[in-house]
Order: C-alpha cells, then structure tokens, then sequence
C-alpha cells in the first residue's frame, strides 16, 4: 500500500512539474534554442495579397536575423521561427488564434495585416499580457483604448490621404483647386477620409464631396457617378487594393477624367495596382509607409537598398513594396525589444518596446504612451510606366512630380 501511494504521489508531482515547466518555458517565448514569433495573417479572403505580402516581410526579416546568428537573450543566441496562421481575413478569426498562440505559450506576437483585424488581436493581447508589434494596423482607433501591450511602427491612418493632400499643394504645377474623396466605409478608411478632407480644407482647397462605398467592393460605379458632374481636378480615393483598381478602371469607363489625376492610398505601390490597370495605372499619386529612398539603417537589414537586395534575393528578383518592408520592421522592432530585455518574458519585453528610439531601413523608431511611432513620416509616390517612383517629400524625391498627370484616363 505504502508503496502504491509513493508511486502515486510520484506521478502527481511529475504531472504538475512537467506542466509548470513546459508553460513556464513556452510562456517566455522560447523552447531550447529558438525564439518563437506567432503570426495570425490573411491567406485567404478578401485581403488575401496583402496578407502575404505582410507574410514575405516577415520571412525577411526571420531570414536575415538567423544568417546574423539570431537574438542575442543574455548569455544565448537563439534562432528565429514564426508560426504562422491564416486569419482568412476575418477579425473575428484572429483574435482567436491569438488566444491560441496564447494557449501554446507563443507570446510575442506580429501583428495580422489590416486596421479591423489588428485591432481584434490588440484587445485579446491586452487582456493575455502577449506584446504585439505592429505592421498594418493603422486605425487611431486601436491606440485611444488605453492598451499597453500593442506597438505600431507604422505611421497613423490620419496621415494616408494628408501627405497627398500636402504634396498636391507644394509639388503640382498648377495647383490644384478642388477635390473628391471617394472612400470605402471601414473604420481605417474612413480615419484616413478625414484626415484628408481636414488637411484639404486646412491648405484651401476646395471639398466638393465625399461619397462611400462597401469595403472590398470591385463596383463603385454609383459613388462615381454622383461625383462626375462636380468635374473635381482631383479624385482621391481611401481605400485598399481590389477598391482602387475599381475606381481607376470603373473612371475610365464612365469617361471621367478629372483634369489633374488621382491619388489613392494603400492600392499603387502595390504591384498588382500597375499589372492589373496597364497604362491607365501611370500618372496615380498613392501614399507609402516606405519606399527606396527612405533614410535610415540598423543592424539586421542594413539601408533600404540593402532591403531591396535581400528581397529580391529572397523572392526571384522582385522588388518590394511598403507591406513588405512595414512587416520586416515590425519584425525587427519586437527582435530588438527582446535583445535589449535580455529576456523573453513578455513584461520585460514590453517595457523594452516602450522605450526604443532607434534607426531602421524603415525609418526611425519611437513610441508615444499609446503605441505608436510618432517618429516616421509617410512618403509620396507616383505610378510612371508601372514603376512606382517617389515624388515627395522633395528632400526624398526620385523625380519632380509630373501634373497633370499621366494617364488621365481620358
């Protein structure tokens, strides 16, 4: 009997040993040699291409910091691995999977790609205590809810449509009088609608309408029709990709032709903007978190022509664009967070991430009490024969920005 019950208790207590140890462990990021990032992304769905451009930056970013040896935590180096799962494009979807991640210990987490579904991810981190960095979660929103645990190295919604708004007013020639935004009807969208409208009014132009449409649509003919007798000189669109093609296609169409061009957000540094569009893509103003010209350079990628090579290298000689490169700094900012905690532990991390305030090939790092980078500007670029070219701030500029435009659609 005496000998059951010491059997027992044995196994009880290596029972509880081994789970104590196993969470304990996995609770801190890291399994023997290696560092592990969770990812919950848009594979599928409606936002399927930019989640796996977000995806190819953080493969980037995994590849170089392991060819460098991997994170230094204290006295080890430990390698890189993120695990990834698909969000199909759903808020809903990721935050579970965040609570997933959460459930397998993994918590340090890259952030899903879009507003809505980083925004369901940053209030399942907060309530876990998980650290989340940042790559496509623009929305003002998510930083006025008093979160702690969330970090965006990107620049803020508000600032999309303004920097096109600013650059039409210092870089056209003419300027310029009057404007229309067209606008899906998501929260990041709508953010940027305002900030835009806001910035236009501020510089004095002239708002003739601002007309919204279902996000993700492929048909916004009825939001053009009601803004073609207005004749603006320009059509600003908030919108992502599938939404801005549409404008670019459904215009010409119509026979609309505003008579100094377009500017749309997220949709023309895209590639699939200008392969999808042909001739009709050139000329469109769009707004970038990064582009070539982007100063600024750390350890693990190097400048921004470094970050081209490497992606190229990495993807079959394709160059970037600013998903890509958001995601790959994203993915460095929570390395650096680790290696300057010398720990895992998500706490340690997270006060760590609070206080950078340092160089990147995205440009630079620095965070306000809510989370975001409050250091970085977003640039201006311009569609020319399907190439995106950088045409603002003029300190940056590849090229003076031609206006009216080309293509005009006419």
């Amino acid at each position: 009997m005496r000998a059951r019950q010491w059997a027992a208790l044995a196994l009880v207590t290596a029972t509880l040993a081994a789970g104590c140890g196993s969470k304990g462990q996995a609770s801190k990021g890291a399994t023997g040699d290696t560092l592990r990032f969770g990812a919950s992304l848009s594979l599928t769905g409606g936002l399927a291409r930019e989640g796996g451009l977000t995806k190819e930056g953080y493969e980037v970013c995994q590849k170089a910091v392991n060819v460098k040896g991997g994170v230094q935590v204290g006295s080890k180096r430990l390698k890189l691995e993120i695990q990834y799962q698909d969000d199909t494009s759903k808020p809903d979807t990721s935050a579970q999977l965040i609570d997933q991640f959460n459930d397998k210990g993994v918590q340090l987490v890259l952030g899903p790609y879009g507003s809505a579904t980083t925004e369901a991810a940053a209030a399942v981190v907060e309530r876990n205590g998980q650290v989340m960095s940042d790559s496509s979660g623009a929305e003002d929103l998510i930083f006025t809810k008093g979160y702690r645990q969330t970090f965006a190295v990107l620049s803020s919604a508000r600032q999309y449509a303004a920097v096109m708004v600013q650059a039409l007013n210092e870089s056209a020639v003419p300027k310029p009088t009057t404007v229309a935004f067209l606008s899906a009807d998501d929260g990041f969208s709508m953010t940027v609608t305002q900030g835009g409208t806001d910035e236009a009014r501020k510089l004095g132009f002239k708002v003739l309408a601002t007309e919204y449409f279902p996000s993700g649509t492929t048909d916004v003919s009825s939001a053009l029709t009601k803004i073609k007798p207005l004749k603006p000189d320009v059509i600003i669109g908030s919108v992502h990709l599938a939404e801005g093609i549409a404008i670019i296609k459904q215009s010409r169409e119509l026979g609309i032709s505003p008579s100094g061009g377009f500017a749309e957000t997220v949709a023309p540094p895209t590639p699939d903007f200008a392969s999808s569009l042909g001739k009709a893509a050139d000329g469109v103003l769009g707004s970038t978190q990064w582009s070539s010209r982007t100063a600024g350079k750390d350890k693990w990628i190097g400048t921004a022509d470094d970050y081209i090579k490497l992606f190229a290298g990495q993807y079959g000689g394709r160059k970037p664009e600013y998903h890509a490169a958001e995601a790959t700094a994203a993915c460095i900012a929570m390395v650096d967070a680790v290696e300057k905690a010398g720990s895992t532990d998500p706490d340690r991390v997270r006060d760590a991430f609070a206080a950078l305030d340092e160089s990147t090939f995205f440009g630079p790092l620095k965070f306000n009490s809510a989370g975001q980078n409050i250091a970085k500007t977003m640039e201006v670029m311009q569609v020319r024969n399907g190439k995106p070219v950088t045409v603002w701030p003029k300190a940056v500029a590849e090229s003076p920005m031609v206006w009216p435009a080309m293509g005009n659609h006419s």
